[in-house]
């Protein structure tokens, strides 16, 4: 008997192609639902045996009473098939709907299962992976942790090249096939141009098979020529096979193919051909970033079943045009296709990127505020569509978890002492779910366990810079306020007693909320060293390590609406500043020199003059101390007026001066009076906004001093590059616990990590940073 398999997305499709393929009387021999869709097993009725004559009997059949009716014929072998067809199709489709009711179930059991369920759809994600992987969601997670497990399952899944070597050997040969205008041919030459940068021009040979379109077959001699390698164009399977032939065994072949759409006959006889190449031919999937879901998921069935070698990967192209990324990751993990490369543009050679499972998923789950959500349920849909009935709680998973709860509340408030007496697992449960709901704290979470890790981390820094951005971005997203780019320094410890200084970007957005830090500076006396890759022998000084940050925050993310915040007001650094066109504002000193109505003056004569208004603090949720009062202590005045920075031989510069004063709300006696200058083009530059601003700078240098206490828990690595993973997780740990301090929602998450820490309730400055680690290390140890 010969059993053939079919794949379908949907029962109905796998019966189609069976039918397709065998006919109407197919005998179906297992059906079963797998990742992405149902396989079943069929055969030709024609290969069953037939039954054998029956034996005759040797006493004659007496003949049956007239009014008995005859006795039922057996069933004919056709007629059994049929049957058979029948129950194959009814279990199928008793396994779907039994699988939908488990899912849905899963839906109404966990409600962030829905949550991320409808999230991910937006993001481009197909209902077959979402199924299979929110099934395993665990249960009680904040909406937060449940996205941040969703990255991590997405991240670990998703297959990609592990590295260039494995695919660059000698004598390799690579064959890009796809449909139409995915931009192959394109690809080919970025290929080319990266090969022959390994290994110099006379390491490759280009071949194409597509004489079909208008000029395809010039355009990559043109590339050939420019790149000085060999193009020959190949019309059938004999030419290719003499071509190849004709090649050296240590030469790498590279062979652009004819685009076929999916449901072309011609694909099969495209893998026939590259099959008879006379040398094995390894084919690479190209899926344009920018296709629907349902039309990448159609391409990658047809090239993986279509008769050749199966792809060892695929290539993700015109990820720049795409407003989703998900359903492109999507058709690498259900299909395992390693992505071997992503291409972000048309030109030739730049726009190819070696790919990093994190950073793409970061990307694709990266909010689009351009992009409006059309094919995608919003969360009314959700709410119309699901049942709002509650499944019972099963009391048997209540009462274990109570039990685990007693068990492990001693130890846990061991960690404590004394000071732990007051509080409850309840309370330890509610201090690690604060560290999931904020984005500044979970980042530096994960990134305290990567560093404290044991075994090494691969992660490139990049990727953990591109991911800190996006976190800003998308918090931006969520709230829609500004950002703001606080850029401080800290004095910092070496292991060998020596001296050195950590800066960064702390990006925090215009309510006081801390988010993450993307650029970081380290400088010790043998050399300097910058998150962005840079390096030097000797550090720059200030002024000039300031205005690196700036621009290179400035170059790589001028999407994002920044608004840098930074101390000193010397007319030159302005000035240069200015001239790299971003928002800034300066905080400076009442001495500062300006002028004012055509006279010279400084800032803190013309604050005098100036009419001062209350401003609002219900503006700033994100600060709970100012000045190391509650902010319920203290009230603010602030004013603003335009002035002009005035400097020999140069022209007059127009800027907007604000004054900030806080006093006690007791007695009203100054507390401290703020200065800062201000140039910011995309904003009616308010008081009050300004002021904001200035206070949260005055605030936010608080994370550069608990990152120095951060650094000093550090303990050093080995590995390269982990001095900058180590600047990374400091100042990202600084920052949160800063957030920690700072936020009216952290009161159990403080006094969690005062009690850890062996001190009052309130959490002292100078136990923030050592409470913040034992925090993580009890979230490490309660659960997920």
């Amino acid at each position: 008997m010969n059993i053939s398999r079919f794949f379908g997305s949907t029962n109905r499709e796998a019966l189609r192609q069976v039918r397709l393929a065998l006919g109407p009387d197919a005998l179906i021999v297992s059906n079963r639902r797998i990742n992405g869709g149902v396989e079943i097993l069929a055969t030709d009725p024609t290969s069953v045996p037939p039954d054998g004559p029956a034996t005759a009997p040797s006493q004659p059949i007496p003949a049956a009473p007239p009014r008995m009716a005859p006795p039922p014929r057996p069933a004919a072998p056709d007629a059994r098939v049929e049957v058979m067809s029948a129950i194959g199709e009814m279990r199928g489709a008793l396994e779907s709907r039994i699988d939908e009711l488990m899912w849905g179930n899963q839906l109404r059991r966990v409600p962030q299962a829905a949550l991320l369920f409808q999230a991910m759809l937006g993001f481009g994600f197909s209902t077959a992976l979402l199924r299979a992987m929110l099934k395993r969601l665990p249960e009680h997670l904040s909406s937060k942790a449940a996205f941040q497990w969703a990255r991590n399952e997405l991240a670990t899944h998703l297959p990609v090249l592990d590295s260039e070597d494995a695919l660059w050997t000698r004598g390799q040969a690579l064959a890009l096939v796809g449909p139409t205008g995915v931009g192959k041919t394109t690809t080919i030459a970025k290929l080319a141009a990266r090969c022959v940068r390994r290994s110099g021009p006379g390491s490759l040979v280009l071949l194409t098979t597509d004489t079909y379109r208008i000029g395809a077959h010039e355009q990559l001699k043109i590339y050939g020529q420019m790149l000085r390698v060999p193009v020959h164009v190949v019309q059938d399977v004999q030419e290719l096979r003499r071509i190849v032939q004709g090649i050296s065994a240590e030469q790498t072949i590279l062979i652009d193919n004819v685009g076929i759409s999916q449901r072309d006959r011609y694909i099969s006889e495209q893998a026939a051909m590259l099959a008879g190449a006379g040398r094995p031919v390894n084919r690479l999937l190209v899926l344009n970033a920018s296709s629907h879901g349902d039309t990448l998921d159609e391409v990658a069935r047809t090239y993986a079943g279509d008769g050749g070698s199966p792809p060892i990967g695929c290539i993700i192209t015109k990820i720049d045009e795409a407003s989703r990324l998900g359903a492109a990751l999507d058709t690498a993990i259900r299909y395992q296709l390693p992505i071997h490369y992503v291409s972000n543009g048309q030109k030739v050679p730049e726009n190819l990127i070696l790919p990093n499972a994190a950073d793409l998923v970061d990307q694709a789950l990266a909010h689009n505020q351009q992009a409006s959500a059309l094919y995608a349920p919003t969360e009314a849909d959700f709410a119309a569509l699901m049942s709002l009935t509650k499944v019972p709680e099963d009391t048997t998973q209540a009462a274990a978890a109570e039990s685990r709860r007693k068990r492990l509340l001693p130890g846990l408030l061991s960690m404590a002492g004394g000071a732990g007496s007051g509080l409850t697992m309840d309370d330890l449960h509610a201090a690690c779910g604060y560290i999931d709901e904020r984005a500044s704290v979970s980042e530096a979470y994960d990134l305290w366990r990567s560093y404290t890790n044991a075994k090494p981390d691969a992660t490139p820094l990049e990727s953990y810079v591109r991911h800190m951005v996006r976190v800003a971005q998308n918090e931006l997203a969520d709230n829609g306020r500004r950002l703001l780019a606080v850029h401080e320094q800290t004095a910092i410890a070496t292991q060998s007693g020596g001296r050195g200084r950590l800066r960064a970007a702390l990006l925090v957005d215009d309510g006081g909320q801390a988010l993450s830090s993307p650029m970081q500076q380290l400088s010790f006396a043998d050399g300097w060293l910058s998150s962005c890759g840079g390096a030097a022998q000797h550090a720059p000084g200030a002024n000039d390590a300031l205005h690196h940050q700036i621009e290179w925050l400035a170059n790589h993310h001028g999407q994002l609406p920044l608004v840098h915040l930074f101390d000193g007001a010397s007319q030159a650094l302005l000035r240069r500043i200015d001239g790299l066109g971003v928002d800034w504002l300066a905080q400076c000193t009442a001495t500062t020199r300006i002028e004012f109505d055509s006279c010279a003056t400084t800032a803190g004569a013309l604050a005098k003059t100036l009419a001062h208004a209350p401003l609002d603090a219900a503006r700033l949720p994100g600060l709970s101390e100012l000045e190391g009062f509650a902010a319920a202590d203290v009230v603010l005045w602030a004013a603003s007026e335009k002035v002009r920075l005035t400097a020999r031989g140069q022209a007059a510069q127009d800027v907007q001066m604000v004054s900030l004063r806080i006093l006690k709300r007791a007695d009203g006696a100054v507390v401290k009076t703020l200065f800062g200058l201000a140039c910011i083009k995309g904003l009616a530059a308010e008081s009050e906004w300004l002021a904001r601003a200035l206070l949260i700078r005055s605030e936010a240098r608080q994370g550069m001093r608990y990152a120095a206490r951060c650094w000093q828990n550090l303990a050093p690595r080995s590995e390269a590059g982990s001095l900058q993973k180590k600047a990374l997780t400091a100042v990202q740990s600084g920052l949160a616990a800063w957030q920690l301090k700072q936020d009216a929602q952290a009161a159990v998450a403080r006094a969690v990590a005062a009690s850890l820490a062996g001190g009052k309730p309130g959490l002292p400055a100078s136990l923030a940073a050592t409470g913040l680690f034992k925090l993580f290390a009890l979230k490490e140890m309660v659960g997920p």
